[in-house]
């Protein structure tokens, strides 16, 4: 419950900070400054010190401009400087990395606000002698240029050592790891079991209902996120309504992430036994928009809250550019990979829906959300599209995958992952024939090393089959089923099926 809490608390920081680095300004400028200023004003300083305080804020002035005019100088260029380095980034890697790069680094903000604030703070006292000219801000000024030399001194360097490193290629996946993993946990903080359903199917309208659409009120953009504690009222409010005893059931149409369009797409369906009258569609709409204005958010860019497949397709999007011709850099494209095991091993273990999913499910709510087979082409199938002449990336790609099976109990995930590398019909690729051939452009040692790589595979995950049979889960899942559902239920089946067929090939 506390980490959940800490969860939360950094998340809604996180879409504030980017004005993080403005109010840091002004703490520094107006805060800072005022008080000194006020306490300034009623004290008189020059007695306490018995110092000429005239002469030496005149003195100090010279020194303050100095020490402003190199901090203003230095930020100009730094920047500049970092804005031109992005720009080479976003070409050759991602534009997606731009964001986020600036906008959510608490580090940067803190460094902005420190220069902007300094800044001001040194501005603030000149500004009030102008009109209190009797009463000289000289500590005021003194702690202004004491942040101005600190941030020289001190902060400046550990800005650029931190952008030296943050910048790295490797520091920006990883970065992104970290965030969806953080995302994994909290979206599905349970890990599956025996006993549980082994797949997540999205739950699909019969087309013979009666369902009333609500309809997007939001500008378009994309569905950053839905507060579910709050869509829980929805439920609530139809079945205390005049039609109730009618409502079967609420469908959330897009998946987080997607692309909403203005009074045209439909973000609610609600679902009713029988039709109901005009009028009592008329209210219904009204308040359920309001309830809807209140839980979904559209916003202008996607981000990582409840949008796993954001932080893979930036993966995805720097492992593709990375292989092009024009890049040629297939390093950064196997780090990628790695990055997006790490994440696949976290969801292979997950029990899928979400808490959020099960939990309104019960309520008569069915979210909309993506499934382990969906995430995982989604990982992995366009990269190996783009790299599959490249025999380093499909070994890479491979041993992704085989890395995570001993780790996965359910049969159904099991297969899936199986399923992901046996598709790529790599020896349709990579075979003796295709050499001599001259089709293939590799050494034949090349050649070799896949076809170990994936008789390696191939081992491990017979080796994780034989395991599931000896724990008894597959016998358990052939003669139980725990949904309804019959896609599920056939789903099941086949993955049981698929992996007792399952046999390596020599």
């Amino acid at each position: 419950m506390l980490q959940k809490l800490k969860y939360k608390i950094k998340k809604i920081f996180i879409h504030q900070l980017k004005d993080l680095g403005t109010f840091l300004g002004a703490v520094y400028a107006l805060v800072i400054g005022s008080a000194l200023m006020i306490l300034e004003y009623n004290i008189d300083f020059g007695i306490y010190f018995k110092i000429n305080i005239f002469d030496t804020y005149s003195r100090l002035i010279t020194v303050s401009n100095v020490l402003i005019s190199i901090l203003i100088g230095i930020s100009l260029t730094t920047f500049s400087v970092i804005f031109v380095v992005m720009q080479l980034a976003s070409s050759q890697f991602s534009p997606r990395i731009l964001r986020h790069f600036l906008i959510t680094d608490f580090k940067m903000q803190k460094f902005i606000g420190l220069f902007v604030g300094t800044i001001s703070l040194c501005v603030l006292p000149q500004l009030a002698s102008v009109f209190f000219y009797q009463r000289p801000f000289l500590l005021t000024l003194f702690v202004g240029s004491l942040f101005a030399f600190y941030g020289l001194a001190w902060s400046y360097p550990k800005m650029i050592t931190y952008l030296s490193v943050n910048m790295n290629v490797s520091s920006i996946t990883n970065r992104i790891k970290i965030d969806m993993i953080e995302e994994v946990t909290n979206l599905y903080p349970e890990n599956w079991t025996v006993g549980k359903n082994l797949l997540y199917k999205r739950a699909i309208i019969h087309p013979d209902k009666f369902k009333i659409q609500i309809l997007s009120p939001f500008e378009t953009g994309y569905l950053d996120s839905v507060n579910y504690k709050k869509l829980e009222k929805l439920s609530e409010f139809i079945l205390k309504s005049d039609v109730g005893s009618l409502f079967e059931n609420a469908y959330q149409k897009p998946v987080v992430g997607e692309f909403i369009m203005k009074d045209t797409t439909t973000l609610l369906a609600l679902v009713f036994s029988e039709e109901i009258k005009p009028s009592q569609i008329n209210i219904l709409k009204q308040e359920v928009s309001i309830i809807v204005k209140d839980t979904f958010k559209v916003a202008q860019f996607r981000s990582h809250t409840q949008d796993i497949n954001f932080g893979v397709r930036k993966l995805v999007d720097i492992a593709i550019k990375a292989i092009s011709p024009a890049v040629n850099d297939p390093t950064t494209c196997l780090n990628c990979i790695d990055q997006i095991g790490e994440i696949a091993k976290e969801l292979a273990v997950k029990e899928f829906p979400s808490a959020d999913s099960r939990t309104l499910g019960s309520k008569k709510i069915q979210i909309n959300e993506f499934n382990f087979e969906e995430f995982i082409d989604f990982c992995y199938d366009q990269i190996f599209q783009w790299g599959k002449q490249d025999p380093t990336v499909v070994k890479r790609i491979i041993r992704s995958i085989r890395i995570i099976l001993p780790l996965v109990n359910n049969p159904f995930n099991l297969k899936i992952l199986i399923q992901q590398v046996e598709e790529m019909d790599l020896l349709e690729i990579y075979n003796l024939s295709n050499y001599k051939n001259g089709n293939l452009k590799i050494s034949k040692e090349k050649l070799i090393s896949i076809e170990l790589e994936l008789a390696n595979f191939r081992q491990k995950a017979l080796r994780q089959i034989k395991v599931l049979e000896l724990k008894g889960i597959l016998d358990h899942y052939e003669t139980n089923h725990y949904s309804s559902n019959l896609v599920i239920i056939s789903a099941e089946k086949e993955a049981i099926k698929y992996l007792r067929n399952f046999k390596p090939v020599s």
